[in-house]
């Protein structure tokens, strides 16, 4: 019995990770998208909602059918939780995305494991490994290298991904706090509501050519849909400051995203800063394998 539960706890863990980290590569394309659609942000939020309200609709009423909308009333409190702090993602990424670099962007949101690390400590009692505390003052040493040669002063951007980063330590830490309850009906009426609030915010509902529609359809197939959906599933399976310390890696990996999508050079303090990030994630992860292979 207690073989059999640890190696179930194994596998588990192996899928939160591996499924994490896939969100994140997928979530670290949303700066591209919003740079390929030149509109105000209300317009972009509604039309990437609509496609992954379409999307995330599709595989949730083909998931649990008649029973959606009860699984969704089900959530209580922390079902609710999940989809505020989600809505509130959504929408200010790609507010923060229109008024800084995405490099400088992702590498705010790359103190997701300082504050979920905080949060979860604090609610949860869940104190962070030695191991993840060190792999973190290392990416913390990276985002400042990133940052702080190149900063010109507090920009509204960047206060919106720092908030955007506090919504997602939050979900995180809910969707821990409760692995069991079903969590995906609730982003998909997260991924609604915001469609829902910008639908009268838009001023370029309209406008938007062929072109435009196939980059908001991607553009919700890809970073809300599969990058949610993603990251719903795996982080309730992994320790909360983990699967913050993985999503870190959105800082390098969105800079690289922009640099072939969009011609965005990173400087070379980024490349600097983001090699150190990705290294410390990927030195944790190596320590998080080696403890498995022990037990």
């Amino acid at each position: 019995m207690g073989a059999g539960a640890s190696g179930d706890s194994s596998a588990n863990r192996i899928k939160g990770i591996a499924l994490v980290g896939v969100a994140t590569i997928v979530w670290a394309s949303g700066g591209v998208f919003t740079r390929l659609l030149p509109f105000d942000l209300w317009t972009i939020v509604f039309w990437r909602g609509i496609f992954a309200t379409l999307f995330i609709g599709a595989y949730v009423l083909y998931r649990f059918g008649r029973s959606t909308f009860t699984v969704m009333w089900g959530a209580g409190f922390e079902g609710t939780l999940v989809a505020v702090c989600s809505t509130a993602t959504i929408i200010l990424f790609p507010a923060a995305f229109q008024h800084t670099t995405v490099a400088n962007a992702f590498t705010i949101i790359t103190a997701l494991p300082f504050v979920t690390a905080a949060i979860a400590w604090v609610w949860m009692r869940e104190r962070p490994s030695t191991a993840t505390m060190v792999a973190s003052s290392f990416a913390m040493l990276g985002i400042i290298i990133m940052v702080g040669p190149t900063t010109q002063g507090p920009q509204i951007g960047d206060l919106l991904a720092a908030l955007g980063t506090i919504s997602q330590a939050l979900m995180t830490i809910v969707i821990r706090r409760n692995p069991y309850v079903k969590m995906l009906p609730m982003a998909w009426a997260a991924v609604l509501l915001s469609v829902i609030i910008s639908w009268p915010l838009a001023s370029h509902l309209w406008d938007l050519s062929p072109r435009d529609y196939v980059v908001a359809a991607g553009f919700g197939l890809g970073p809300m849909t599969l990058g949610m959906m993603l990251y719903v599933i795996g982080s309730g399976l992994i320790p909360a400051t983990l699967s913050a310390l993985i999503n870190t890696m959105e800082a390098p990996i969105g800079a690289a995203w922009a640099w072939v999508g969009v011609g965005e050079v990173p400087a070379v303090e980024t490349i600097i800063g983001g090699t150190i990030v990705l290294a410390s994630v990927f030195a944790r992860l190596l320590v998080e394998r080696k403890s498995e292979d022990n037990a």
